[in-house]
């Protein structure tokens, strides 16, 4: 007697009381769908056609960072530049800790 009275008490919850919704037409669904996919990805680097990416070492070879850079319009060489000016600025970064941190043996 118990354990009946429970479960109907544990699935009144579940239950719903409103009355059911109508039915959408089927051009309010196609519509829907369409827009959903017109949407436009945002540019990361794991969508991107083009992308590289360097680790960067400091002058006695220890690893200091990593630069990346990506386009999603797929143009190498603006990758490459960006690559290179990233890696450059980095470097030199690397290098001014190096001399403020020198390594003592």
């Amino acid at each position: 007697m118990i354990k009946p009275l429970i479960a109907i008490l544990l699935t009144l919850p579940l239950l719903s009381v409103s009355p059911v919704p109508t039915a959408q037409p089927a051009v309010y669904h196609a519509r829907i769908g369409i827009v959903q996919s017109a949407r436009q990805q945002d540019c990361t680097w794991e969508t991107a056609p083009a992308r590289l990416r360097q680790q960067i070492e400091d002058p006695i070879g220890y690893p200091y960072g990593v630069v990346s850079a990506w386009s999603c319009a797929g143009d190498s060489a603006a990758v490459v530049a960006e690559l290179a000016q990233r890696a450059a600025q980095m470097q030199a970064d690397a290098s001014a800790y190096r001399a403020a941190h020198p390594v003592t043996r």
